[in-house]
């Protein structure tokens, strides 16, 4: 749990019910979101459990939805409650209580590597909305996978990274770090970092005919210039169904790229996963024993 900037481990007698749906954790990603509320870039009113995505074997359901019970779930972190692990509690217990809204999709045998599924599906709803050029804000994951995802697709596509550039080595990426060394103009300019400096300086100081946002970036405010033209399109859960098999198919190769960079790591106990905080890199995976 993460309150005033500790991070303590709590062992509650009895799971604290908050959802519909009683689950154990199965794994657990932390990154990008743990990253931010631990460095102070996110601020959290409240104690709160962290963890944004993951897998959980439902155990019980407290509505008529009896149809999970004992089944393995992917956990987003989109649901109708808002960001998991910031609006309400998140993964990174042994035992989680969850509305049935933040269940995705139904697994048979996970893999840690499942536990990346909300955040593949995530972007590609953001490269679907894509026209090239295309300039991606952030080296984060969701930012990483957007640019292998694009280049599967065989779009151009280039990442202005003021933090974590090492992350697009992965993928070997075409990287950016500073403003002055970009191109003015691009088609469409595609937010995905939690820095609040450097989504505005591109925002504000450059030029482009469509915005997408990933509210995962967790944007309240679009600095555009006056008398300025622009699409917006921000891009939470929609329905992935409406994506086509060849989009899904060239995300998935794009994907395998990651595996070597995201660490899978096996938690005996909650006091353990105090020392992974915050992650580094493109994140972790938790396994929990």
């Amino acid at each position: 749990m993460y309150s005033s900037g500790v991070v303590e481990a709590i062992e509650y007698p009895a799971v604290v019910v908050t959802g519909s749906v009683l689950g154990k954790t199965v794994y657990a990603y932390i990154g990008d979101i743990e990253r931010g509320v631990i460095s102070g870039y996110i601020p959290v009113n409240k104690p709160v459990v962290l963890g944004s995505s993951g897998i959980v074997r439902v155990i019980e359901v407290l509505s008529e939805k009896t149809e999970y019970t004992g089944k393995y779930y992917t956990v987003t972190p989109l649901g109708s409650r808002g960001i998991l692990g910031l609006s309400v509690n998140g993964l990174l217990s042994n035992y989680v209580s969850l509305d049935d809204s933040y269940l995705e999709e139904e697994l048979t045998t996970p893999t840690p590597m499942d536990a990346l599924r909300p955040f593949f599906k995530h972007v590609a709803q953001l490269a679907s909305v894509c026209e090239e050029p295309v300039l991606v804000e952030g080296c984060g994951l969701t930012g990483v996978m957007l640019g292998g995802f694009l280049r599967e697709l065989g779009l151009t596509s280039h990442h202005y990274c003021e933090r974590g550039r090492r992350n697009a080595s992965v993928l070997d990426l075409d990287v950016t770090s500073h403003i002055s060394n970009l191109s003015r103009k691009w088609r469409t300019l595609v937010i995905t970092s939690l820095n609040t400096a450097s989504k505005f300086r591109v925002m504000r100081e450059l030029e482009y005919s469509k915005l997408v946002i990933s509210v995962l970036s967790l944007t309240d405010l679009i600095p555009l210039k006056a008398n300025y033209s622009v699409k917006v399109v921000v891009v939470g859960r929609e329905n992935s169904t409406s994506l086509s098999e060849y989009v899904i198919n060239k995300g998935k190769k794009a994907l395998q790229g990651l595996l070597k960079a995201i660490r899978v790591i096996k938690a005996s106990d909650l006091e353990s996963i105090r020392g992974l905080l915050p992650p580094r890199g493109l994140g972790t995976v938790i396994e929990f024993s």
